[in-house]
């Protein structure tokens, strides 16, 4: 079901992310939620390799105040968060994936892998529309790491392992 907050992230989405490219970070996520009456209006940036400080987000947070106040994009008062989306963020796109590039991740599958909906593994490569992931697991010979190859249409959900 389509509904209003869908309507004006879609019109705003354009703007931010114009804005946020423009300066040479990517847009992770974009949300809105309404607490109490307050509407808050949530953007989570990095840079293409991660690791935005906290004077970034700031200097996003004020550039991106004055543009959606200008364009009176919002009909309403918001609080606007600029933030990181932290080391543990969830990597949904092929983009997330090769971010993460040759760190553990941890996925859960739509369907069992050797008889397993969760696979731990490092990312040696992403390519096409496939991960492929060194388990760990030896082979016989004692010599080599296994490397397992998953769509990436198969993994709901995956994060970054934190040691």
């Amino acid at each position: 079901m389509y509904n209003r907050a869908d309507e004006l992230l879609d019109k705003i989405k354009p703007v931010v992310q114009g804005y946020i490219e423009g300066l040479g970070y990517e847009l992770v996520d974009l949300s809105l939620s309404k607490t109490r009456g307050n509407i808050t209006l949530r953007i989570l940036t990095d840079k293409p390799r991660g690791g935005i400080s906290l004077k970034e987000c700031a200097d996003l947070n004020q550039g991106l105040s004055a543009i959606l106040d200008r364009e009176n994009t919002l009909e309403e008062s918001c609080v606007l968060e600029v933030s990181s989306p932290g080391i543990d963020r969830p990597l949904t796109s092929r983009k997330d994936f090769l971010r993460a590039g040759e760190r553990q991740i941890r996925a859960v599958l739509s369907e069992p892998f050797e008889g397993k909906y969760e696979i731990t593994g490092i990312i040696t490569k992403v390519e096409d529309d496939y991960l492929f992931l060194d388990s760990g697991k030896k082979i016989i010979d004692g010599e080599r790491s296994r490397t397992i190859k998953i769509p990436l249409n198969k993994i709901k959900k995956a994060k970054q392992v934190i040691k």
